[in-house]
């Protein structure tokens, strides 16, 4: 290891710490993923000192071209060091000598680590809300192109009642929707400065926290500081929100993956499928598989730094290091995936035809039926239910009046034909009428897609300002910092 190094933390040790041990503990191999943000938060710490007195515009000048300098070269060239922060120092010490050993003026790894955190997961949330949009509206696109095509619906994955597939859709569109709204919370949660928390107890340096807040685009500060170093909920919440997406992109991909089987309601874009290697004719669904295991990895990711946490004291331990890569991963997986997924349902090509012809097999008109003898015959529902059930059981998708006269004389003793007609019957079994009857709030009639479908829209146009005011203010924050470093230097 390097002398400088050895300076920079290990001044209470006379040895060098064991390779395997270093190597062990060591975080560099995933602290790749905040190196720019270490560059960021030391340009903004060297601005505070120089203001608070505690180095000269000289030494900030100094020290603001050798990060830029160490920025530039690349995270591939530090050394071999236990995490970031230790090497850009180190780093820093070798470009410019004693002034670089004033860095770490009221300034600690633990704050400096839980603010990189935050602006991981920030910035990440904010590329995640906005593939989420895109998701969100390709879903819409979809609804909107496909609103009058019937389809079958389940449950139990069993053919249960037409409906729509807009109508369908539209319920995908509407957990993203909650999913963007989460978001939106944890990000206000997470748009909050730990720097100038030091380890724990702040510093009897006078430095100031607001200032250096809004240098890096926070919306304020974490005001307790032993609250600031120790904390992680921000970090459990950040993944947590990319769980939720991927659990709803994962019932989508499952439903991929067998509407393109004996379903046959979808022919899957060859983009996003694989061929087999022995099996010429066969066409996978490969990207949806993996979707479909990414959220059980990110469920993993997110068990695990609950598992990790839920005993730590305060303040700081170093169990926290091994909570980070469950992060970084979390929420890449989480951008990449919603991305995708968005790509690949745009150029899905539905099977309208297939479908329609599916939505009246296996009965799935029944409830309407039954719904027609309680309103036309003033039967009680569940004597209604047990009439077409009877027919159901003898697999009689298009019961005559007489058949259900002879059902309703077995269950209510008495007939019901003088109370329905051929065409009360024929609305009863046909798909078409029954998607349109069932009109109540959100329900699958015309009227209703109409309703949701433009609310929807309207939500979409105010959540892309939301985001877009958001990336706004964090940019111009961050621009005076450029500013001020460009101020210095030049």
């Amino acid at each position: 290891m390097k002398e400088t190094e050895e300076g920079v933390v290990r001044s209470r040790f006379g040895k060098k710490m064991d390779e395997t041990a270093l190597m062990f503990s060591s975080s560099l191999d995933h602290d790749k993923n905040i190196f720019y943000y270490v560059i960021l938060v030391d340009m903004a710490h060297i601005l505070n000192l120089m203001k608070s007195l505690y180095v000269s515009e000289e030494e900030a000048k100094e020290l603001l071209k050798a990060i830029i300098e160490i920025r530039n070269e690349g995270f591939e060239t530090l050394g071999n060091y236990e995490d970031v922060h230790e090497a850009i120092e180190a780093k820093l010490i070798d470009k410019v000598g004693d002034s670089g050993r004033k860095i770490q003026t009221a300034k600690s790894r633990n704050d400096e680590i839980a603010t990189c955190l935050r602006l991981f997961a920030r910035d990440r949330l904010l590329l995640l809300m906005d593939s989420l949009l895109e998701l969100r509206r390709v879903l819409l696109q979809i609804a909107i192109d496909k609103k009058d095509v019937i389809m079958p619906g389940f449950t139990h994955l069993q053919p249960a009642q037409p409906t729509k597939l807009s109508h369908h859709i539209i319920a995908y569109h509407d957990m993203f929707s909650r999913d963007f709204e989460r978001m939106m919370q944890v990000f206000r949660r997470i748009n909050q400065s730990p720097l100038g928390s030091a380890a724990f107890t702040t510093t009897s340096f006078e430095i100031d926290r607001e200032r250096i807040a809004e240098f890096l685009g926070f919306d304020g500060i974490v005001d307790n500081s032993a609250d600031a170093v120790s904390s992680r909920d921000f970090s459990i919440e950040a993944v947590f929100v990319g769980t939720s997406i991927l659990l709803t992109l994962s019932r989508i991909a499952e439903e991929i993956i067998l509407w393109t089987s004996e379903f046959n309601f979808i022919e899957l874009p060859d983009e996003f499928a694989s061929s087999s290697s022995i099996m010429p004719q066969k066409k996978n669904p490969d990207i949806a598989e993996l979707i479909r295991a990414k959220s059980g990895r990110i469920i993993g990711n997110l068990t695990a730094m609950m598992s990790m946490y839920k005993a730590l004291p305060l303040t700081y331990n170093r169990d926290f290091q091994d909570m980070n890569s469950l992060l970084y991963e979390a929420l890449e997986i989480s951008i990449l995936s919603t991305g995708l997924m968005a790509r690949m349902l745009d150029k899905i090509d539905f099977k309208e035809d297939i479908m329609d012809q599916k939505a009246g097999k296996k009965f799935t008109v029944a409830t309407e039926l039954a719904n027609m003898l309680v309103r036309k015959a003033n039967i009680p529902f569940r004597s209604a239910h047990e009439i077409v059930g009877r027919i159901a059981m003898q697999e009689n998708a298009s019961p005559s009046i007489d058949d259900i006269d002879r059902a309703a004389m077995e269950v209510a003793g008495r007939k019901v034909s003088e109370s329905i007609s051929k065409d009360d019957l024929e609305k009863a079994l046909n798909p078409a009428h029954v998607v349109e009857a069932t009109s109540g709030t959100g329900g699958t009639s015309e009227e209703q897609i109409k309703r949701m479908l433009d609310e929807r829209i309207l939500l979409i146009e105010e959540d892309e300002d939301k985001l877009s005011d958001i990336v706004e203010t964090v940019s111009k924050k961050l621009e005076k910092l450029y500013s001020e470093v460009a101020g210095v230097i030049d």
